[in-house]
This record gives C-alpha cells, structure tokens and sequence, in this order.
C-alpha cells in the first residue's frame, strides 16, 4: 500500500490544523481521499482504479497539488511523543492481556488515524516493571492523549491501570 499523508500549518498555529492523505490500496484496486481538521474524522471518498500505474501517477498529483497548497509531507512535521503504559494483573503478562494489548494498539491506532493525529508506533510488554507500553507519535498530544481511554474501552483492560505520560 502506497499512503501520502500531508498537514497544513497555518502562520499563526503551533502545529498542524488540517491533515490530507491519499493512498493506493493493491488489494481492493481501490484510490482513497481522506481530509479534515486534526482531531475529527474528516471525510473520505473512494474511486476504483484499473491498474496501480494510474492510482501512483495519482498520488503524485495529489502530493504536488497538496504541495501548492500549503501543504507539507507528514515525515517533515514535528511529532510529539508520549508512552501509554497499562498495568498487567501479575509479573508477566497473560495470553489474554497480550490479545488485550493487540486489540488496544490497532484501536488506538485507527482512533488517531482516521483524525489525522498520529499512531501507535510500537509496544511491548516490559514484564519486568508489570506492564505494557505503547509508544505513540502525535502532531496534537493533547489531542492524541485524549483518545486512549477511547481505545481502552474496546479491550478488556480497566481504565485504572492506565497512564499516560509525555516523553
């Protein structure tokens, strides 16, 4: 899958306000649109493609078009950090909590995602301080942090053994 995700950061803002991104799904032969504001689902539209030629030649017209308009390629805007960390019921964690683990980073992922924020970039289970951690990449951590508990509410884990902390 071939993905550009660009931002738009106005003059007077901190970091970006609006988020476009297009990609080529092989699979599907479909081309996907999505956009908005940061932090909201935004909009999506989908066109089916003959051959994965088209759907790249499209991607680059997109990338110049978002180009002149402002925008910039998602690799060359600042992302904040920040660590997830949910505590495991023992020492190590369990069959159930590492499926629990899973299901929460696709679920958060897809959160920040589809809302232009971020992604998980990776977990692990660290059994020697009892917990997992989830390492997440945002343009808007406050945006981004907001959605854990969100994420959380799909698994099985219980909010209180979650914390969020800045890196």
């Amino acid at each position: 899958m071939s993905i550009v995700r660009m931002y738009h950061i106005p003059d007077d803002a901190p970091r970006p306000t609006h988020y476009r991104e297009a990609w080529w799904d092989d699979d599907t032969s479909e081309f996907v649109v999505h956009h908005g504001k940061v932090g909201e689902s935004g909009t999506t539209t989908v066109e089916r493609m003959a051959d994965s030629d088209e759907a790249e030649a499209l991607l680059e017209s997109f990338a110049v078009q978002n180009t002149a308009d402002g925008y910039v390629d998602a690799h060359d805007i600042e992302h904040e950090p920040f660590t997830v960390s949910v505590k495991l019921k023992g020492s190590s964690p369990t069959t159930v909590e590492e499926t629990n683990a899973e299901k929460f980073a696709i679920e958060y992922t897809a959160l920040l995602a589809w809302r232009g924020i971020g992604a998980v970039e990776d977990w692990d289970a660290a059994s020697d301080e009892g917990l997992f951690r989830f390492q997440v990449n945002a343009v808007h951590r406050n945006k981004a942090m907001k959605f854990a508990g969100e994420a959380l509410k799909k698994t099985e884990f219980r909010v209180d053994r979650m914390k969020v902390e800045r890196n």
